[in-house]
């Protein structure tokens, strides 16, 4: 018996060194495969792509944020961010401030910074950053509507006192604080817009070219680097990583160029894509569409005396009707104003309602057998005068003649009297008076332009605003003809939302 034991107990052993051999096995084999895992999750979820982006122009100057065209501002907003913005939907959101509260009686804001907002550099970005860039944005920037009903800002403008003691806008450790001189509901989205995104050394946005790598950027994005055919832009390090790595805008110099490198992948996003392949890049899925403030009215030669009222109108009633079944053909890129200046006044029928009447109605008075129409050179422009000079051929006895200008001389066509009519490109929101005021200011009394100027709030605004546009239409001096949508040709991304509440490219949108 003893015998059996002593040979069950070696066999035990044996089993037993089998089996710790196995598992000793194991474990150098799962060790070395470990080893070829990699274990920075960190690194592996970060976005490497690139969006190429086709731009029209590459920018010297960045510094005067009212005085870009949508597609430059778009470079500043991918590269600072605002105190609040405006999402796709037109909904206000805290982003350098963690949340704002306004007092009862509506002139005091204090806005809680984040304590986890940085400069590209790393450095953190603190309230007085941000009071020091309302002071070179007030010093520096013509178009700061937002900030003139702040306390003390027009004494700082006009006089010689300190900014400090003479403007209210000031710091704790924690928040900012701004005061108004009077109730404006609509501070806080006026604070939206991209000139009031915060940046440093504002002075070198003017030569960016020159400056872009000594200026440290409180953006998503930072320029790496320019030249005449293109700019790039890196994530900063303390973006989140899922954002897209780099940015390149490249310089095309025509719509037709920049789709073709679209159709074989070289660019992801394309704006205002020709208007004969609008359709097929809908019908692709590659078509992103959305309302635009971008607006064209009808101006009179101010002048001319020989045209009556009643030749206006008719003319008037002419061209609209002409750009009516245009719109047709065209129902992706635009849309008929229908006697409103704004887009957003559409659904104001008792306004409308006597001007379409008064439009509508066909006079027998005699028209003259050449009409001159001017407008600022474009390929949309020019689309829409060989549009409107064949229309005029086949359905009147009246020659209508075309001529495309360069923005200069557009802009002096108040001093001229070759011209009968003009198509006026206008960028058609309230709350940006001075983009609307400068286009049109040829039309205008100096005495109504300055009364805008000098009002406070964005209700005093749309009063008086009101009453320049009933003397605009009723006396034929500019009068609303169309607004165009955005169109935008974007590869591979599934949010159609890429473009704020202010018309800029949402670069966060595009992963």
């Amino acid at each position: 018996m003893s015998i059996i034991i002593e040979k069950y107990n070696k066999r035990g052993e044996i089993n037993l060194k089998k089996i710790i051999a196995a598992i000793s096995v194991s474990i150098v084999t799962i060790i070395i495969l470990l080893s070829f895992i990699d274990r920075t999750p960190q690194e592996s979820e970060s976005n490497t792509a690139d969006i190429v982006y086709s731009i029209t122009s590459i920018p010297e100057n960045l510094k005067s944020i009212g005085e870009l065209n949508k597609r430059e501002q778009d470079i500043v907003c991918a590269t600072s961010k605002g105190l609040v913005e405006l999402d796709a939907e037109g909904n206000i959101k805290p982003v350098l401030a963690q949340d704002y509260t306004v007092s009862d009686d509506g002139l005091e804001y204090v806005f809680k910074i984040r304590d986890d907002i940085y400069w590209s550099d790393g450095s953190k970005i603190t309230p007085n950053d941000i009071v020091d860039f309302f002071r070179e944005v007030i010093t520096e920037e013509s178009e700061i509507s937002a900030l003139l009903n702040v306390f003390g800002v027009k004494d700082y403008i006009n006089g010689s006192n300190s900014f400090s003691n003479t403007v209210a806008i000031t710091s704790t450790e924690d928040s900012l604080k701004i005061r108004l001189n009077s109730r404006d509901d609509g501070f806080i989205e006026e604070l939206t817009k991209p000139q009031y995104r915060v940046r440093k050394e504002l002075l070198f946005w003017e030569d960016i070219d020159k400056n872009y790598s000594s200026i440290t950027y409180s953006g998503n994005y930072y320029i790496s680097s320019m030249s005449d055919s293109e700019i790039i832009l890196k994530r900063a390090d303390n973006s989140n990583a899922e954002l897209a790595q780099t940015i390149h805008l490249v310089k095309d110099d025509s719509e037709d160029l920049a789709l073709a490198a679209f159709e074989i992948g070289e660019r992801d996003i394309v704006m205002n894509p020709p208007t004969s392949q609008l359709q097929r890049l809908k019908d692709e899925g590659k078509l992103v569409e959305s309302p635009s403030d971008e607006a064209v009215y009808l101006a009179f030669n101010g002048n001319n005396e020989n045209f009556s009222n009643q030749v206006k109108n008719e003319i008037y009633r002419l061209i609209s009707k002409a750009i009516e079944e245009y719109q047709n053909k065209n129902d992706l890129l635009l849309e008929l104003a229908e006697c409103s200046y704004f887009r957003e006044d559409k659904d104001d029928l008792t306004k409308l309602q006597s001007r379409n009447v008064m439009v509508n109605f066909k006079s027998d008075v005699e028209m003259p057998s050449k009409i001159v129409l001017v407008a600022k050179e474009s390929l949309q422009n020019k689309d829409i005068t060989d549009y409107l000079t064949a229309w005029f051929k086949e359905n009147t006895d009246i020659t209508l003649v075309c001529n495309l200008l360069t923005e200069d001389d557009m802009n002096l066509i108040s001093e001229k009297n070759y011209y009968d009519i003009a198509l006026v490109n206008v960028y058609a929101k309230l709350e940006d008076d001075e983009q609307l005021l400068a286009t049109i200011s040829s039309f205008l009394p100096k005495s109504q332009r300055d009364m805008i100027n000098n009002s406070n709030s964005k209700a005093e605004k749309e009063e008086l605003f009101a009453e320049i546009e009933e003397e605009l239409f009723n006396n034929y001096r500019v009068l609303p003809l169309l607004f165009y949508n955005n169109t935008i040709a974007v590869n591979d991304t599934e949010d159609e939302n890429i473009l704020d509440g202010n018309g800029n490219i949402d670069f966060s949108a595009i992963k």
